[in-house]
C-alpha cells in the first residue's frame, strides 16, 4: 500500500527522492503504472495522516499531489525521521471547496480521458476489425469493454474483413471494366514502341500524351487491385472471402507481372528529358516505359471472355486475328526505322532515306516503314536489296516470322470462313442428296419444285437445323429450361392443358416436335385414326368439307386441334377418328404431340390425368358426341384394385361424414327433449299445492252432480278464492 503525509517541506525528502522512478505521471514516488486505482485523503489528513485508496478516480498520488493548495507541502515520515525533524502534525484542514476540487477535477479529466480513449480504441478496432492490444493492464471497466468488443468482433469478423472487397468476375460492371483495362494495354502496345522510335510524334503533343500515359498507370493501379480480389469458383461455388482471394491471387504467380508492369520506370525522366529525342538521337525516352505491356494477358483474358459470350463467335475471331497482324505489322515497322537509324538514314538502298521534304514527314516515314513491314512479313512483292549483315539477319528474321506466324494466322482464318459456312455447306450437302435421290426414282417434275421450295423456305426461315442434334451436348436441365422458355406460352394455349401441374408441362415441352407443311398439304383428313394433336405456330390452315372446296373454317396461329383424340376417351362417338379435313393455305409450322408421348407423361401424374379426362369428356357432351352408359362401363372395366380401394376409402369418408352428422343432430334433439322435460316438472312442482286443495272438492261434486253442475254455472270465483286463501296461510 502506498503511503503519502501532509509535511512542511516539499522537496526536502531525500529518502524518497532517491526511491522515485524515471517517467512521468504516476510513475514518480515509487507509483507504478499497474494499478489505475484512485486515491482519496482520508478523515485524517487533516493532521498529517496516510492516503488510503479508493475506486472513485483513475490518477495516482503524483497527480493528487499536484493538485493540493498551494502552502502546504508533502514529505514522507520516514524522511522527517532521517533529517530529524518532527512531523507536522497541525496542518490546517482542507475547506470543502478545496476537497471538492481535490477530488472532482481529477476524476472529471480521468473520466473524459478514459471515454475519449475508449472511443479511440473502438473507432481504431472497426475500421481495421483486428484487436488493439494495450500495454497497460486495463481496470474492471475496461476489461468489461474489451470482453464485448472481442464478442461483437468475433461476430463481425467475418462480414466486416473478410468481405470488404471481392470482386464478381461474372456481372456486367467487371466486363466493363476488362474493356478499359484492354484498352489501356493496346494503347501502351501501339504508341509506346512507335513514340520511341518515331521522334516527331513524341514531340508533337507531350501534354496529351502525358496525360494519357498517367491515366493508363491509374487504370493500371486499380486494376492490380480490382485482379487481387476477382472471385473464383470452388467446388461449383464463388468465394467472396477477400482473404482466400488474395491467398489464391498470390499463388497463381500473377502478381509479378502486374506488380512489374507498375514500376514507376518514369522517373528517368528526371535526369532524361522526355522530349529531348530528335533524329539524331534515339531512342525516345518513353520506351523506359516497355514495362506497361506486362499487362498484356489481361488483354487476352478479355478477348477470351468475349469470344466464349458473343453470338458471333466466328466474326469476332476473325476480327481479333486481324487485329494481331496489325500489330505484328506496326512492331516490325518501327524495327526497320529504328534499324535505319542505326544503320544510318539514307546510307544505302536499303535504309530508309530521310532526306527530301516528302521522306521527311511524320506521315511518310510510318508509312514507308509500315509498307515495306506488310511486304516482308506476307512474303508478297519485292523489297531493297540487304547490303550489309544486319540487313540480311533482320530480313531473314523477318522472312521466318511471315513464314511461322503468318502462315498459321492465314491458316486459322481460312478455318473460321469455313466453320461460318459448316451449316450452309452441311444443308447443301443435304439438298444434293435428296435431289439425287428424286433424280433417281425419277419423281415428276411439280413434286420435284415442291421438295425444292420447301427446303428453300425452312432455310430462309432458319429452320434448318436439327434442335435434337444442337442441344444434345447440353445437360437435360439446360435443355429442359431452353424448352421451357421457347415453347411453354404455346402449350398452355390448349384448353386441356390450362391447369395442369408445372411439372406435367415441363416434361410434355420436352416432347413438342416442329413440323412444316407446304400449301396444299393436308394435315388430316376426315376419318384418320387420331394419334397426334396440334398447335398452329405460324401459318394458316382451312378445314374443309369432303369435296375439298368447301371452306369450313380458318385456323390460324395459336389454334390447336386434335386434342381430344389423344385422350382416348372411352363413349366417344367417333371413335377417336378425325372428323374434319384440315389443309394448309400456305407454309405452316406446327408443333405436333403424339399419343403415345402424352400417355408416357400421364404415368407420374396420376391426379392430372383424371383432370384431363374429365376436360375431354366436358369437350365431348358440349358437342353431343359423348356415350354416358359406354363411357360409365368402361370406367368400370378399367378400374383397378387401387382405384377400387380408393373408391371405397372415398365411401367410408362420406359415410363417417353423414354418421357424425347424424350424431350431432341426435344429440341435438335429446338436449331440447331435456329441456322440455325440466320445464314440465318445474310447472308441476308448482302446481301440486292446488291440487291438493281442489281433490275434496272434487270428491263432493263426483258424489252430488247437480250441485256440481250448478257450481260450475256459477263461475269460477271460488277457486280463486281458495288460492287468495292458501298464499295468506302461505305468508
Amino acid at each position: 500500500m502506498w503511503r503519502i503525509s501532509l509535511m512542511a517541506a516539499a522537496h526536502g525528502d531525500p529518502l524518497r527522492q532517491s526511491q522515485r522512478r524515471s517517467g512521468n505521471g504516476s510513475a514518480r514516488d515509487e507509483l507504478y503504472p499497474i494499478d489505475f486505482q484512485a486515491y482519496q485523503m482520508s478523515p485524517t489528513c487533516a493532521s498529517g495522516c496516510r492516503c488510503t485508496p479508493t475506486e472513485d478516480s483513475n490518477f495516482g498520488a503524483a497527480d493528487e499531489i499536484a493538485s493540493i493548495p498551494s502552502g502546504v507541502a508533502v514529505v514522507s515520515e520516514d524522511a522527517a525521521r532521517h533529517q530529524g525533524k518532527a512531523p507536522v502534525k497541525d496542518a490546517p484542514p482542507l475547506s470543502q471547496p478545496q476537497k471538492k476540487s481535490f477530488r472532482s477535477m481529477p476524476h472529471r479529466l480521468s473520466h473524459g480521458l478514459r471515454r475519449m480513449a475508449s472511443s479511440i480504441r473502438h473507432g481504431w478496432r472497426r475500421f481495421t476489425c483486428r484487436h488493439c492490444i494495450d500495454s497497460r493492464p486495463p481496470d474492471a471497466e475496461s476489461k468489461v469493454e474489451s470482453e464485448i468488443s472481442k464478442k461483437s468482433q468475433e461476430n463481425s469478423s467475418g462480414s466486416c474483413c473478410r468481405n470488404f472487397i471481392s470482386v464478381d468476375p461474372t456481372l456486367p460492371f467487371h466486363y466493363r471494366w476488362m474493356l478499359l483495362v484492354s484498352t489501356a494495354v493496346l494503347y501502351n502496345l501501339i504508341f509506346v514502341l512507335g513514340r520511341a522510335v518515331f521522334w516527331e510524334l513524341n514531340n508533337a503533343v507531350p501534354h496529351f500524351w502525358w496525360f494519357l500515359d498517367y491515366m493508363c498507370d491509374t487504370i493500371y493501379l486499380v486494376d492490380f487491385i480490382i485482379h487481387a480480389h476477382e472471385g473464383y469458383l470452388e467446388q461449383g461455388l464463388l468465394v467472396n472471402d477477400s482473404s482466400k482471394l488474395r491467398k489464391h491471387y498470390l499463388a497463381t504467380g500473377k502478381w509479378k507481372t502486374d506488380i512489374l508492369s507498375l514500376l514507376p520506370t518514369d522517373m528517368v525522366y528526371y535526369w532524361w528529358p522526355p522530349n529531348s529525342c530528335s533524329k539524331e538521337l534515339l531512342p525516345c525516352p518513353v520506351i523506359v516505359r516497355v514495362n506497361r505491356l506486362l499487362r498484356l494477358p489481361r488483354m487476352c483474358e478479355f478477348f477470351d471472355r468475349t469470344e466464349t459470350g458473343t453470338g458471333y463467335p466466328n466474326a469476332f475471331r476473325i476480327c481479333k486475328v486481324v487485329l494481331a497482324i496489325l500489330v505484328l505489322i506496326h512492331w516490325n515497322a518501327c524495327f526497320y526505322f529504328a534499324i535505319s537509324y542505326v544503320i544510318g538514314f539514307g546510307k544505302d538502298n536499303w535504309v530508309y532515306n530521310i532526306h527530301g521534304d516528302k521522306n521527311s514527314t511524320l506521315t511518310r516515314q510510318y508509312i514507308y516503314s509500315f509498307y515495306w513491314s506488310t511486304l516482308t512479313l506476307t512474303t508478297i512483292g519485292e523489297t531493297p536489296q540487304p547490303e550489309n549483315d544486319a540487313e540480311y539477319l533482320f530480313v531473314v528474321a523477318d522472312f521466318l516470322a511471315g513464314v511461322l506466324i503468318f502462315a498459321t494466322i492465314v491458316g486459322n482464318i481460312g478455318s473460321m470462313i469455313s466453320n461460318m459456312n459448316l451449316a450452309r455447306v452441311d444443308f447443301q450437302n443435304r439438298m444434293d442428296g435428296v435431289k439425287q435421290y428424286m433424280a433417281f426414282r425419277k419423281v415428276s417434275k411439280d413434286l420435284e419444285a415442291r421438295v425444292i421450295r420447301w427446303f428453300a423456305y425452312t432455310w430462309a426461315n432458319k429452320q434448318a437445323l436439327d434442335e435434337d442434334r444442337v442441344l444434345a451436348a447440353l445437360p437435360d436441365k439446360l435443355k429442359a429450361e431452353i424448352a421451357i422458355h421457347v415453347h411453354l406460352d404455346t402449350l398452355k394455349q390448349v384448353r386441356i392443358f390450362q391447369d395442369c401441374e408445372p411439372g406435367l408441362l415441363e416434361e410434355l415441352v420436352l416432347k413438342l416436335r416442329l413440323q412444316v407443311f407446304s400449301p396444299g398439304d393436308y394435315i388430316c383428313r376426315k376419318g384418320d385414326v387420331g394419334k397426334e394433336m396440334y398447335i398452329v405456330k405460324r401459318g394458316r390452315l382451312s378445314v374443309v368439307a369432303d369435296d375439298g372446296e368447301t371452306v369450313l373454317a380458318t385456323l390460324g396461329s395459336g389454334s390447336v386441334f386434335g386434342e381430344v383424340s389423344v385422350l382416348e376417351i372411352a363413349g366417344n362417338r367417333t371413335g377417336n377418328r378425325r372428323t374434319a379435313n384440315v389443309r394448309s393455305l400456305g407454309y405452316s409450322d406446327l408443333f405436333c404431340l403424339a399419343k403415345r408421348d402424352l400417355w408416357e407423361a400421364l404415368i407420374d401424374y396420376p391426379e392430372a390425368r383424371h383432370s384431363l379426362m374429365e376436360r375431354g369428356c366436358q369437350l365431348l357432351r358440349k358437342d353431343g358426341l359423348l356415350d354416358e352408359n359406354a363411357f360409365k362401363k368402361s370406367q368400370a372395366e378399367h378400374e383397378t384394385l387401387k382405384d377400387k380401394v380408393d373408391r371405397l376409402e372415398h365411401s367410408l369418408e362420406s359415410l363417417e361424414e353423414k354418421l357424425t352428422k347424424i350424431k350431432t343432430d341426435l344429440s341435438c334433439f335429446q338436449a331440447r327433449i331435456k329441456r322440455r322435460t325440466s320445464r314440465i316438472d318445474h310447472r308441476n312442482k308448482h302446481l301440486s299445492p292446488m291440487k291438493t286443495l281442489l281433490q275434496p272438492a272434487t270428491l263432493s261434486e263426483e258424489s252430488n252432480p247437480t250441485r256440481t253442475t250448478r257450481r260450475s254455472f256459477q263461475g269460477t270465483s271460488r277457486p280463486s278464492a281458495i288460492l287468495q286463501r292458501e298464499k295468506q296461510r302461505t305468508v
